[in-house]
């Protein structure tokens, strides 16, 4: 099944953020927030890896990924707003 391209950037732009506030982010995150399967999570986090290599790496005894320091995002503060509102706005109605 191909992917929406639309659906594939909101997800980046939502990874990019989280990894902006929270500083790391789990496959369960992406999984729970766009309700999709974790090998869709695990392949979204690889192409998130693919367009912003050394952002993030995968803390083991964590079990999560997480920023590395004195990288940037990817996205502008924007871009990561309006991801993270259609994130919120899909949960509310779609719980």
């Amino acid at each position: 099944m191909k992917q929406d391209p639309f659906a594939v950037t909101v997800r980046m732009m939502w990874i990019d953020d989280v990894i902006d506030e929270e500083g790391q982010i789990q496959r369960s995150d992406i999984m729970r927030a766009f309700r999709i399967s974790m090998v869709q999570a695990s392949l979204d986090l690889r192409r998130y890896q693919s367009l912003h290599p050394n952002r993030i790496g995968y803390d083991r005894s964590a079990k999560c990924y997480v920023q590395v320091e004195g990288t940037s995002p990817l996205f502008t503060r924007g871009h990561r707003t309006a991801a993270a509102d259609i994130v919120r706005a899909v949960m509310e109605h779609y719980p």
